[in-house]
């Protein structure tokens, strides 16, 4: 039985504008004999890119624009900071899926070194932040993954933290089809009109695994009518495997109000059409009905030398036979019901696996919050950091309170600042801990820097966003210079 489509998809579909890649058009549904969901499985899936507007009404203010989508899951800056922090403590748990730092779109190869693995640390010296799996690390992308998977087979999530003026990733293409959801600020997207490998499977991924992009693919223009795409909050860009990509944020040259000089947070949906072709489905099912039968299991006789091959040389009679034989198994059993069963067991499978890591996550966080609730709450170190908001209060710590903070290890670390925001950032902390009575919200830190005479101190105020507080609250909880006010 086919189960009732999710609300998630649902709110893409019936978006009043979509922008298609390959012809240019702008549909405005005026085909009504045509449900928008059909529309898009008819005319999109895996055939162009697409850009989908969920916005609901016309206004030019993007705060005034309702977005049926980001209303339906909703994240804020605290709920990334404890997407970051759940991915940063199961590495350290675990040893497995780090989060991913790209500093211009140059993978960072030693995270351990320069930043203990810690995102917000990472975040503040200008890096892109990459969480792989993130429906595993947040609750409100377990949901939105699992109310998608209403709609497609399976689907997990991987999420893109982009400072100002920068790009986590160089131009590549990749093995499965993608849906972008655009959470926090704005991203410019090249859609290249060029595909190099039709449908490629993972080792034929270009711009990934030493596969290098062919300058052809440049010089064949972008899709949506030769021009960039711009996402803004609630916007979905989809984009079959196979396509040519690359995205930033904005930059000085973008726009002379720096007000609108921010980092972009986005969510892709990675759906894996490459493990569904006919291709890898079909090999499978032979590969499984063959080696149901113990003589299909031997090696063959194929060698270096007649001695190896003194059983059955290729070519022989019994050689053909045995051939012939698995040949006729092949005819008899993989028939098109066989392949729909493994296909669709292959989806039943990924989804049980998904659905009870998503909930142990749901669970996990539940119970720290009441284990939170009943112990004391600490004021500095790793403990007190991880429950940080941007309506938290904070102050200076006392020599007690730091000499108590011990690291990871007994790891000693500074903080490493962006160049563009270190005169901001510190002057901020030295007029906290000029103040021992000082009571400060993180989202009112940058009101301490706009009461400041000196010009020099506020240069950078621009890219100082809520995550750059945020983090730059973290991280001096965590090292013990401020300290957490519990209200």
């Amino acid at each position: 039985p086919k189960s009732k489509m999710g609300s998630a998809f649902r709110a893409i579909a019936l978006s009043k504008k979509i922008e298609l890649g390959l012809t240019g058009e702008n549909d405005e549904h005026a085909q009504t004999q045509q449900p928008s969901v059909r529309y898009f499985f008819q005319a999109v899936w895996q055939k162009q890119p697409a850009v989908y507007r969920t916005a609901q009404n016309s206004s030019d203010d993007d705060d005034d624009k309702i977005r049926p989508l980001l209303q339906t899951f909703p994240m804020n800056w605290d709920d990334i900071a404890d997407l970051f922090h759940h991915c940063h403590q199961q590495y350290l748990n675990t040893g497995n899926s780090p989060p991913l730092f790209f500093q211009k779109g140059i993978p960072v190869t030693n995270p351990d070194n320069l930043y203990a693995s810690n995102p917000f640390a990472a975040y503040l010296d200008g890096n892109s932040i990459i969480i792989n799996h993130a429906d595993l690390h947040h609750p409100i992308i377990a949901y939105l993954c699992h109310d998608l998977q209403q709609t497609f087979p399976h689907v997990y999530a991987n999420t893109y933290l982009t400072p100002a003026n920068s790009h986590a990733v160089e131009a590549h293409a990749d093995d499965r089809d993608v849906l972008v959801v655009q959470i926090f600020g704005k991203k410019k997207w090249k859609v290249y009109k060029k595909v190099p490998v039709q449908y490629p499977f993972n080792n034929e991924q270009v711009g990934k695994h030493g596969n290098k992009v062919d300058s052809s693919v440049f010089k064949g223009g972008l899709c949506f009518g030769d021009k960039e795409v711009i996402l803004c909050p609630g916007d979905v860009l989809y984009l079959p495997r196979g396509y040519v990509h690359e995205a930033s944020t904005q930059t000085a040259e973008d726009s002379s109000d720096n007000s609108n000089y921010e980092p972009s947070f986005h969510t892709t949906i990675a759906i894996a059409t490459h493990d569904w072709c006919l291709s890898v489905v079909l090999s499978e099912t032979i590969r499984e009905t063959l080696g149901e039968v113990t003589k299909f299991r031997k090696a063959l006789p194929v060698g270096p030398c007649n001695e190896y091959e003194a059983e059955s040389p290729p070519g022989s009679t019994d050689f053909k036979q045995q051939v012939d034989e698995a040949m006729s198994v092949i005819q008899s059993k993989v028939t098109p019901l066989a392949i729909e069963q493994r296909l669709r067991g292959k989806y039943l499978m990924h989804n049980a696996n998904a659905s009870q890591l998503r909930q142990n996550l749901i669970i996990e966080q539940q119970s720290k919050k009441r284990k939170f609730k009943e112990e004391s709450q600490p004021c500095v170190g790793e403990d007190a950091a991880s429950c940080l908001t941007l309506q938290s209060v904070i102050r200076v710590s006392t020599p007690e309170e730091r000499a108590s903070v011990s690291l990871e290890g007994g790891r000693v670390r500074g903080l490493t600042v962006r160049e563009e925001t270190m005169p901001v950032l510190m002057n901020i902390l030295s007029m906290i801990k000029a103040d021992p009575k000082l009571r400060v919200a993180v989202k009112d830190l940058r009101g301490l820097v706009k009461s400041s005479d000196n010009e020099v101190e506020t240069v950078g105020i621009h890219l100082v966003c809520d995550f750059t507080l945020l983090s730059f609250a973290r991280c001096s909880i965590e090292l013990g210079a401020l300290a957490l006010v519990h209200q």
